[in-house]
């Protein structure tokens, strides 16, 4: 099961340490509907990931409303920092992440800047 820490939740953005082990479905990554000063519709955009995934397999992050914007992690690296990498954005809801079986452990930072949603 999925372990996280909430590291940061301000106006601008949530920061998020997880960690986890292989063949975990849906589990929730950045609890994006409970963040500080969400309104009903909370909207985030991924901004960067920074993970380590150990094993062979795969983990796939996505928006628990639009699993077709999707970000899949192998090996070590950070996603959302270079040119060529989509900003995933415009969904209300909560971050899940999945791990297929291949997947011994992992460890992930992801930051999620808020769009929209959101008093101050």
């Amino acid at each position: 099961m999925i372990a996280t820490t909430k590291l940061t939740d301000n106006s601008f953005n949530i920061i998020v340490k997880a960690n986890g082990m292989g063949n975990e479905t849906d589990q929730t990554l950045v609890d994006v509907v409970a963040s500080n000063n969400a309104s009903s519709e909370p909207k985030v955009a991924i901004a960067d990931i920074h993970y380590e995934i150990l094993g062979t397999g795969k983990c796939t992050v996505f928006f628990k409303n639009d699993k077709e914007k999707k970000v899949e992690l192998e090996g070590r690296g950070n996603y959302g920092l270079k040119p060529t990498e989509d900003r995933i954005k415009d969904v209300i809801g909560d971050i899940l992440l999945t791990s297929d079986s291949n997947v011994t452990s992992y460890n992930v930072v992801i930051e999620a800047q808020k769009e929209s949603g959101y008093t101050n």
